[in-house]
């Protein structure tokens, strides 16, 4: 590789390294310290990123059909270097394979094309998992085009190819082509099993081995299993058919089979994702009751201490709490008190887990489960609001979205507490308040209420850690479409939640236009709210927060405050509403709001000290 390839790999390993210390072994200055200079070794990380990249790589990539061989060279192995250790930059990784596959068209390079529809299809796969779970997919579709056409090849060039690795990314795309169906609805449950079934046979097939011995179809074969396996959620639906009951059935006890063997070898006990996978597939096909499989459930929980943070760790403390919880949903019946208990132990273990995981390889992997696990919370079992368990979740693992949202509140707040003055008439409605007088008596609630919409009105940028801070350059078009989808998601999670459902229009509305004409998601209309008041307050509010350096990323940098504060104040009318961008006139309160900035910065680093602590202590 180039040397400029090297020095970006060694920015995206710093980044991604960073590891705040457990807040029980620091005083709170240091843990602030520690949390800013994190942040810090980011920005300068973003900034040298996209300074190499401009200067560098994308000179190369604009005039790829020129560039020579060893230059190709350098970029394949550059991207595969981005997917490793996690998939340090994806979006990085899916535009050199986009280049290198219209280079390879452009010369009708056959095998090229069908390595570079795998590469071009998985890096598309892995942009999209950031959007589960029960978001929309952007780029289904795409993907499946990728891996149907260079699966294609199969029934075409087969014999005619003599590279057994370009063999290889045919079987592997043929496999990878059941990612593209989700399973949530009976035909896409079909065609991905008809996708785990064709892959099977062929794989299976000892001639079809025979032509390209050296592959490892053993592995490939295995792989396929465990994707028929990931059927459960359709079976789970009722979306499905008893042709596919035997058919996961029996991938999973291979599967099982294969886990029993490598633990005997390896003497570790098997992975407890596949034994989750097997007992889930034996209670869904009526092998197995339900008391029996919440029973071995907890005890798959048990099975790992808090202090394993291995990826069979992360899964034991994180995943299985979300199934036991979603298999106690079946139960005919309230839950006894014994199984809430259950559910409440877990919750702490894994609040302890979380607040000691370190970042490394699988941090990505850990989000990702965490935000499963957020959608399929509960209040009432897990004895925690979910206000609450958010905040403890951005305290241990977002640091940066938890200061942002800590700031933003209290600084709608305060904005809330100039309206009373200035404006109560724009307040009414809120808290349901009557009258301006309403609005007036009632000006410590409105204040509180303002500074809790605060701390979750961008609870939905919890799916996108990478797209904010992991990689060292600017966005990409598809990740700005991507993190244009943050308000639906985390409209989609407060709603679901008795403490959150009344801040769900605050998170879906925050980044629209007062007028209308502007901003995101344009299928929301501010004026058919009954929060829109707090939408226009909290949307300067988070433009305010954003001019502290500790809550600025690569796709939203820190502004100085009397920056931020002209440019509310031009936006009056279009981006944001005349009644609140009025309330930054007065120079005395600008000032006074630019001093308690610096001092709630402190405040939100301590805050977090706190929690973190106190989630160790669970």
């Amino acid at each position: 590789m180039q040397p400029y390839q090297e020095e970006y790999l060694d920015l995206l390993r710093t980044v991604c390294g960073l590891t705040l210390p457990n807040a029980d072994s620091l005083t709170p200055e240091e843990f602030s310290k520690a949390v800013w200079e994190a942040n810090r070794t980011t920005h300068r990380a973003v900034e040298r990123g996209t300074e190499l990249l401009r200067q560098e790589l994308f000179p190369v990539l604009d005039n790829i059909l020129a560039a020579p061989e060893e230059e190709i060279a350098d970029l394949s192995e550059f991207a595969g270097q981005l997917n490793q250790n996690g998939q340090l930059d994806v979006g990085l990784n899916y535009r050199i394979h986009m280049a290198l596959l219209a280079r390879a068209r452009h010369r009708r390079d056959r095998d090229g094309i069908i390595r570079e529809q795998y590469h071009v299809g998985m890096a598309l796969h892995n942009l999209e998992e950031m959007l589960l779970p029960q978001i929309p997919r952007m780029f289904t579709t795409r993907m499946r085009m990728c891996f149907m056409e260079s699966a294609s090849y199969f029934e075409t060039e087969y014999d005619d190819i003599t590279d057994p690795e370009i063999r290889g990314y045919i079987h592997r795309s043929m496999g990878n082509l059941a990612l593209t169906y989700s399973g949530n609805d009976q035909e896409s449950a079909q065609a991905k099993l008809a996708a785990c079934t064709r892959s099977i046979t062929l794989l299976s097939d000892p001639e079809l081995r025979a032509k390209t011995p050296s592959l490892p179809w053993d592995l490939y074969l295995y792989k396929s299993h465990q994707e028929r396996t990931t059927l459960l959620g359709s079976l789970r639906t009722g979306y499905t058919t008893p042709e596919m009951f035997a058919q996961v059935l029996e991938s999973a006890q291979i599967v099982q089979d294969r886990q029993l063997r490598s633990s005997k070898e390896r003497g570790l006990p098997p992975s407890p994702r596949w034994q989750y996978a097997y007992m889930a597939a034996r209670y869904h096909c009526g092998v197995m009751q339900l008391p029996e499989l919440l029973d071995r459930l907890y005890a798959l929980h048990l099975s790992r201490e808090e202090t394993d943070m291995s990826a069979d760790g992360l899964f034991a403390m994180v995943s299985v709490p979300n199934y036991y919880i979603r298999y106690l949903l079946d139960l005919k019946r309230d839950p006894d008190a014994a199984m809430v208990r259950r559910v409440r132990q877990m919750v702490r273990s894994l609040r302890s887990w979380i607040a000691r995981a370190p970042n490394g390889s699988n941090d990505k992997m850990l989000m990702s489960q965490l935000v499963t696990f957020l959608y399929m919370y509960r209040e009432d079992l897990a004895g925690i609001p979910f206000f609450e368990f958010f905040q403890d979740v951005c305290a241990a693992r977002q640091p940066t979205i938890y200061v942002r949202m800590w700031l933003a509140g209290r600084v709608a707040a305060e904005l809330t507490d100039w309206a009373v003055e200035d404006c109560p008439e724009r307040l009414v409605g809120l808290v349901g308040c009557q009258s301006p007088q309403d609005v007036i008596w009632r000006r410590r609630e409105l204040a509180d209420y303002a500074r809790k919409a605060g701390q979750v009105y961008d609870t939905g940028m919890i799916h996108f850690r990478n797209l904010e801070n992991d990689a060292c350059r600017g966005l990409f078009e598809e990740e700005e479409s991507m993190l244009r989808l943050h308000p639906y998601c985390g409209a989609r999670l407060l709603r679901r939640h008795a403490s959150t459902a009344e801040f769900c229009d605050i998170a879906r509305g925050h980044h629209l236009y007062y007028d209308g004409k502007g901003g995101y998601p344009l299928d929301f209309n501010l004026n058919d709210s009954p929060q829109k008041a707090m939408i226009n307050l909290v949307a300067v509010a988070d433009a305010l927060a954003s001019s502290a350096e500790e809550t600025s990323t690569r796709c939203r940098p820190a502004m100085p405050f009397d920056q931020i504060c002209q440019s509310i104040r031009e936006g009056s009318g279009k981006q944001y509403a005349p009644y609140v961008s009025a309330l930054l006139d007065p120079a005395e309160r600008r000032e006074a709001l630019a001093e308690k900035l610096e001092v709630w910065r402190k405040e939100a680093y301590l805050d977090m000290y706190r929690r973190r602590t106190a989630m160790l202590d669970d």
